[in-house]
């Protein structure tokens, strides 16, 4: 019998600020999915290159050093796109921004599809995380303007659920697309946002521009600063350090001379919140290192074909999504720092557990990969919650704003310092190679666990004096 039963049209959505009875077209259902599908191919592209690695490597007979730049160059780049595109979003209408964002990301993925060198794979990666960082920054604005606060945490999940099951479907489709059509396929995954973009464009409700009020030489020096340091550290090119030293101290003195600084130097003298940092910088740093070395440590020294390093993969980041209602509960119910700990206890436990048993058998990755992006994840939401917890108001939208871009520059670090040890370890058989590789994780996670305690002891100092939008946690 056919079910005609129909669920009554979800409500137009206001913002707070708006006059109520002020209409405007936003179809908040068909925004949420499609913009759902957008993160979903967004985050699948992130994660997929790194099964590929092993592949790229060998036909373009690069070294590692050179082959991180795939991940850690698209890292910092979608980092500044997220925030850059953020502070935007108050002048320029969503609508315009996204439209840009996609068309970028289609073109340059078309573009990827059909490189063969390097550098030109390399440039449309770069390209790619420029349209990228459109999707989960505006996702943000978009709900915090325009769905109401009833409606906004379902609204987020969708968000989120769709960007976690990309991460956990990356590895997979990677591994089949790479080992079936070649690395070249991958990126035409991403291109079907451009098949997405006119549905997205005609439910966004509409806005006025507004005189732009942006400090692009804040965010250029930030990104000459970052690069130039991270090109440094991988590369151990000195012309890059002579760049990104000057460019740091001229950041630092352009701070307190604008009027809309790119990053609030307010944040910078706050040092609860400088130590708390490292917490988002380590759950990505190790992220994305451990993305980077698995491939290839299963390609060197189990011979496992990309399509097996996906499966191998694969359960971790969809496992770990799973979890994440959990965790998202038990912050809610034992507060952050408990939370913040056992983050940081998964991420030591898995390394000590790769340094002694991922050289043994090819399954061992797979197993402790769980406990690892578990840990990841853990971290990465709990150290947010406290940041938001610390902060006065009126800066807890740019504190969260350089966690994001603190998180992806490690992310980028993770990988380039992956990738710069195994080069210059090239004389040594490759299962000391990787063990090596696991002690130094291990080491910066001695660091972070050292970092979170200063927190603490600095928390308990400056408690009374916390902001009144703090909580106890």
């Amino acid at each position: 019998m056919k079910n005609n039963w129909r669920e009554p049209p979800m409500p137009r959505s206001t913002t707070a600020e708006q006059d109520l009875n002020q209409p405007f077209e936003f179809n908040e259902r068909i925004i949420l999915v499609f913009w759902g599908i957008g993160m979903l191919l967004m985050t699948m592209n992130t994660t997929m290159f790194n099964v590929a690695l092993p592949t790229v490597i060998a036909e373009f007979q690069i070294e590692s050093s050179m082959a991180t730049w795939i991940v850690s160059g698209y890292s910092i780049v979608f980092a500044l796109s997220a925030l850059t595109f953020s502070r935007l979003s108050d002048y320029i209408p969503i609508r315009r921004l996204i439209s840009f964002g996609l068309l970028v990301l289609g073109i340059s993925s078309l573009i990827g599809f059909f490189s063969n060198t390097f550098l030109v794979l390399l440039l449309a990666r770069l390209f790619q995380a420029i349209g990228a960082g459109t999707l989960p920054s505006l996702a943000i604005v978009l709900s915090s303007k325009y769905i109401p606060v009833s409606r906004r945490g379902k609204a987020m999940m969708v968000i989120a659920s769709s960007a976690v099951l990309g991460f956990g479907l990356g590895p997979l489709v990677g591994g089949i697309l790479t080992e079936h059509w070649g690395w070249n396929y991958l990126f035409l995954v991403p291109f079907v946002v451009l098949v997405i973009l006119p549905v997205i464009r005609k439910n966004l409700p509409s806005e006025e521009n507004k005189p732009v009020k942006f400090d692009m030489p804040g965010a250029l020096l930030v990104g000459i600063s970052v690069g130039g340091l991270l090109l440094f550290v991988t590369s151990g090119i000195y012309l890059a350090l002579i760049f990104s030293v000057p460019a740091m101290f001229l950041l630092w003195k352009h701070l307190h001379r604008t009027d809309i600084p790119f990053i609030q130097p307010e944040l910078l003298r706050n040092r609860g919140y400088l130590l708390l940092l490292l917490m988002p910088f380590t759950a990505l740093f190790m992220n994305f290192a451990t993305l980077f070395t698995i491939p290839l440590l299963l390609a060197d020294l189990f011979n496992k074909s990309p399509l097996e390093i996906g499966l191998i993969m694969f359960p971790g980041p969809m496992l770990a999504a799973l979890a994440s209602n959990v965790t998202g509960k038990i912050i809610d119910g034992k507060g952050s720092m408990m939370v913040i700990r056992s983050g940081l206890a998964f991420l030591l436990i898995a390394y000590v557990l790769f340094a002694f048993l991922a050289n043994v058998t090819p399954y061992a990755s797979l197993g402790i990969l769980i406990i690892a992006i578990t840990g990841t994840n853990i971290l990465l939401a709990s150290a947010s919650n406290e940041v938001s917890k610390i902060l006065p108001v009126q800066l807890i939208g740019a504190g969260m704003g350089l966690v994001q871009l603190c998180q992806f520059v490690g992310g980028a670090f993770g990988a380039g310092i992956a990738g710069m040890l195994i080069t210059v370890q090239q004389h040594l058989p490759p299962e000391e190679i990787f063990r090596n590789l696991f002690f130094v994780y291990i080491g910066w996670m001695v660091i972070a666990h050292i970092a979170f305690q200063l927190y603490l002891r600095s928390r308990k100092t400056d408690r009374k004096h916390l902001p009144d939008n703090t909580l106890s946690s």
